[in-house]
């Protein structure tokens, strides 16, 4: 009879997911990173085609990123390139919506965007990361304007009547908070087992390092009160010069008081969750916000344009 004690397998997959439903996609991205699966671009460089066939062809299904790009490469390589894509169209998932666009629906819906000039929306990708040196090469060889993105302002307070007695906090504080919580729970999960095969012992021992980054955990993979955790969360008193430089450590907030909160619907969300709350009703914020950025934009624009 199977042993009732044993956990059932814990696959990668498995537990990449947990990670994200439990601490966010920051998390299960910071988790990724040392498991190796969502290293940093390794472009050496521009792509070499060089030696094309004479009259060689090629034909391309798609004019997403990836089309888009091998078709740019491929034509200034001597191929005869021609690229075919469904949608009316290109850029695939990358797509921009201002004022007097029109969408139709495949159930035949139309809708009609009704921004002022200069609002847009980015149904698909916001952000260019700094690492994705590949698409970062092709702005800058096409002349595609790129401004910055800021996603959020750590030092903005959040709130709840019901948290903390009812006193707001830093964003930067409860995150820190969080994170080092969920990060502690989850090292001593790793440490004590609960995470066996098909693990290896090498991938626990990235997950601890990950965890121990992410979270700012000590040495015994613990949440406390020290320079670490104060240097992501705040100082109690700031380091400084003179005779009082020495900083003074802030004490973390209780874990279950972190957990009972609720405070972590604010500071993090699913892609799925903040649409659903907040895009449906604010449509015209998010345009404005989205205008701001400009990088998503700006990737829409490099699809086009190769």
């Amino acid at each position: 009879m199977p042993d009732r004690n044993m956990a059932p397998p814990v696959t990668r997959r498995d537990l990449l997911r947990m990670i994200g439903v439990t601490a966010g996609s920051a998390a299960m991205y910071q988790a990724m990173t040392a498991l190796g699966f969502a290293a940093e671009s390794r472009r050496k460089g521009p792509v070499d085609l060089s030696g094309a066939p004479r009259g060689a062809s090629v034909l391309i299904l798609g004019a997403g990123m990836a089309g888009m790009t091998a078709a740019y490469e491929l034509r200034n390589a001597g191929y005869r390139v021609q690229v075919l894509e469904y949608n009316a169209r290109p850029g695939g998932r990358n797509w921009s919506l201002r004022g007097g666009d029109t969408y139709t629906e495949l159930g035949g819906a139309t809708q009609q965007c009704r921004f002022d000039d200069g609002f847009y929306i980015n149904p698909g990708p916001w952000r260019l990361p700094y690492h994705h040196e590949h698409i970062l090469h092709y702005c800058r060889e096409l002349g595609v304007k790129l401004e910055p993105f800021i996603e959020l302002n750590h030092n903005a307070y959040v709130h709840s009547p019901r948290a903390f007695g009812g006193k707001p906090i830093r964003y930067r504080t409860f995150q820190a908070d969080f994170n080092g919580t969920v990060a502690e729970l989850l090292a001593k999960s790793v440490r004590q087992h609960g995470l066996d095969a098909p693990l290896t012992k090498e991938d626990s021992e990235k997950l601890l390092e990950a965890l121990q980054f992410f979270g700012a955990l000590d040495k015994d993979y613990r949440y406390v009160e020290g320079d670490d955790t104060s240097d992501r969360r705040g100082y109690a008193r700031d380091p400084g010069g003179g005779l009082s430089a020495r900083p003074q450590f802030s004490k973390p907030l209780a874990p279950e008081d972190v957990i009972r909160s609720g405070l972590w619907e604010q500071t993090w969300s699913t892609p799925s969750t903040s649409c659903s709350r907040r895009c449906s009703s604010r449509s015209a914020a998010w345009a404005a916000s989205a205008r701001r950025s400009g990088a998503s934009s700006a990737r829409s624009s490099a699809t086009a344009r190769a």
